[in-house]
């Protein structure tokens, strides 16, 4: 979905309009600051500053760290997309690149940063967060504290009985067809999504977990694929609930840990401190190299650092379509592009798919060429379909070019 910077504009003068009547000066500057976060300068700076203006939790790493060999390589990749010829390069700078990894074979090929980043910088997530929120619930099952996707979510969240969650199964809501009644228009500030982050995020005047129980059912669960990032939200509580644990130290207990990341990262909550619940449609913030951890950790079908450390079952059936509303080429008009568990997936017998946030954040994964790449960016707008799908091919591209090179 492609939005102007005039209507971006727009959107924080309604947010911060009402501060002006605000006897509450440092709350009101504090507000004012987080809506400042969808204006288009210095957002570069901002998306790797989240936790200077966002309350957060610690996503802690312990131990050794897995070293992520290096076998540097330049990257001229040149594809064809629209009729005309195109350069990597260019793709990386239309689309506003703050970061880009490349690891093939394990092996970092190719890092870059740009506007000011670096190796230590702490870029966000936006929605790739969905993705981690998925995994922590496949953990969670494995661990025994879920019995199965079939189950209902209002079977382990008392709060959800009455409302339009009661008796959804998870599955569906992993599969974004929770049949809820929720609106996803970035533009619009009425939509479901802007009210829940002006509520939540940005003023704190309601908590997530309310908010998605206020909800009512609009269609039977099940029934088509509706992209919701409150349905992610609904998974996350579901983690707390169910293992008595903040998302944020499961994270790091279950991943960050084990996988040997290089860094402490943070996960944004809606309240400071321990009351505060994590964002979890959205809002990690790691450094590059971790994210590209991530992406090698389901590229091994959950295996690394020695480990099983997601079951490689869950990764199968998250990474794969599971449901007739998610088959590829049913969720989106015009595209062939199919859903797993919070989950892109792309067709082809490569078996690519990938973890996406607004602004263009990506972690890519290209099993069939060994291939991970992680990509931030500070992107004009929300997003660009058609960039979107120039995407993949600059993608297949550098999958091809490394293969060739060998």
């Amino acid at each position: 979905m492609k939005v102007s910077n005039l209507v971006l504009a727009t959107l924080i003068a309604i947010l911060v309009l009402p501060l002006a009547s605000s006897s509450r000066a440092d709350e009101s500057a504090e507000i004012a600051k987080r809506a400042t976060i969808l204006t288009p300068q210095n957002r570069a700076e901002i998306f790797r500053g989240m936790a200077n203006i966002f309350p957060y939790h610690v996503i802690k790493r312990s131990g050794p760290v897995l070293e992520l060999p290096r076998a540097e390589r330049p990257l001229e990749v040149t594809y064809s997309f629209g009729g005309a010829s195109h350069t990597l390069a260019d793709f990386l700078q239309r689309t506003r690149t703050t970061g880009f990894l490349v690891i093939k074979d394990g092996k970092i090929v190719s890092e870059r940063y740009f506007g000011g980043a670096d190796q230590n910088s702490h870029f966000t997530s936006w929605s790739v967060g969905k993705s981690f929120t998925s995994t922590l619930l496949g953990i969670a099952i494995a661990d025994g504290k879920i019995e199965s996707v079939d189950k209902p979510v209002s079977d382990y969240i008392s709060e959800l009985k009455g409302s339009g969650y009661d008796g959804v199964p998870i599955k569906d809501i992993l599969q974004m067809s929770s049949g809820i009644k929720f609106t996803e228009e970035y533009s619009n500030l009425e939509s479901d999504v802007s009210i829940m982050w002006r509520r939540t995020m940005v003023e704190e005047s309601e908590r997530l977990n309310h908010y998605a129980a206020s909800l009512t059912r609009l269609e039977p669960p099940g029934s088509r694929f509706v992209y919701r990032s409150v349905d992610t939200q609904i998974l996350g509580w579901l983690v707390m609930r169910t293992t008595g644990e903040r998302l944020a130290d499961y994270l790091s207990e279950k991943i960050w840990q084990p996988l040997g990341m290089e860094s402490d990262a943070t996960w944004l909550t809606d309240r400071p401190g321990d009351e505060g619940t994590e964002a979890a449609f959205c809002c990690i913030n790691a450094t590059l190299r971790d994210y590209g951890r991530f992406g090698l950790l389901f590229l091994n079908k959950g295996k690394l650092n020695g480990k099983q450390i997601v079951p490689e079952a869950w990764v199968a059936q998250a990474t794969s379509v599971q449901s007739p509303q998610v088959r590829f080429g049913k969720i989106i008009p015009g595209t062939q592009i199919g859903y797993g568990y919070q989950w892109w997936l792309l067709p082809g017998d490569d078996h690519a798919f990938s973890a996406e946030g607004v602004f263009f954040q990506f972690i890519y994964v290209e099993p069939r060429e060994n291939l991970v790449i992680v990509k931030t960016s500070a992107f004009d707008d929300f997003w660009d379909d058609k960039l979107e799908a120039e995407q993949w091919v600059a993608y297949q591209a550098v999958g091809n070019a490394l293969t060739q090179k060998q």
